[in-house]
């Protein structure tokens, strides 16, 4: 466990060197928490009538009868909660991706899999770097979130609507495997290529797959309680469990020895 911490310090290290990913890190999930209290607020001030037709196709019954202003707060705060949601699948393929790419370009990897350090501690360290700072970040936001929804809603029972016992649930569980996910992928994905952009553009089209949800609910065809949110963990636990392995028989250290060139 020495060899993870050792690892572990490095990473955190070099993600205080390069500013633009640790903007990324900070600025995205403030800008989607802030954009998010701030249209659910203006909509409960001031309706848009379109919303009066989601409401209408939603399978939600909880949302039947909800007066055009609450019904508009309810719909786009539970949109930027589940965008809070999804992130720690982006945050962390980019800096995983970056991670191993950046060794690469640096060549500072063959010196670091020169170390008596394992394959499974080395990819088990890049793993928690990349998936730690985001996790750690959205979580922080998604409370503030919370806290936020509380204030600005009309009514207590429309902050309830939005902040929900499976929210609260998807948060917990599928956004730590959707980081596994993303970041067992981006291992998979800088095994082929050479270019740290490259690597973080192919993993940020994982996410893509993943935004039919936040359609689906926006048009009322998902609903997010609490028997789909388990269904949806189960699903991402078994999906993470096959990328994990892949990655794992790919993360050889001859294979980036003599390959990743």
């Amino acid at each position: 466990m020495n060899a993870i911490a050792v690892i572990l310090q490095k990473e955190w290290w070099e993600l205080r060197r390069e500013r633009s990913l640790l903007a990324t890190l900070l600025f995205l999930p403030a800008l989607i928490t802030a954009i998010g209290l701030g249209t659910t607020y203006g909509l409960g001030r001031a309706p848009d009538d379109d919303t009066a037709m989601l409401g209408a196709a939603t399978a939600d019954p909880a949302l039947a009868g909800l007066p055009t202003e609450q019904l508009g707060q309810v719909i786009m705060g539970r949109q930027f909660g589940l965008l809070l949601l999804l992130l720690p699948m982006v945050l962390p393929s980019l800096l995983a991706a970056y991670s191993i790419i950046g060794e690469k370009s640096r060549r500072t990897l063959e010196p670091l899999l020169a170390t008596p350090v394992r394959d499974w501690e080395l990819l088990l360290a890049k793993s928690l770097g990349a998936v730690i700072p985001p996790l750690l970040m959205t979580w922080a936001c998604a409370a503030i979130y919370a806290a936020g929804i509380a204030l600005v809603s009309l009514t207590p029972d429309v902050a309830g609507l939005i902040v929900t016992p499976a929210w609260t649930l998807m948060l917990a569980i599928c956004s730590p495997l959707l980081a596994l996910i993303a970041v067992a992928a981006s291992v998979l994905i800088s095994a082929r290529v050479n270019d740290p952009r490259t690597a973080q553009n192919l993993s940020g089209v994982l996410v893509v797959p993943f935004m039919a949800l936040f359609f689906g609910q926006l048009v009322g065809l998902v609903v997010p309680n609490l028997g789909f949110v388990l269904a949806f963990a189960a699903a991402l636990a078994a999906l993470a469990a096959l990328a994990i392995w892949a990655a794992a028989r790919l993360f050889a250290r001859e294979t980036i020895l003599t390959r990743w060139r």
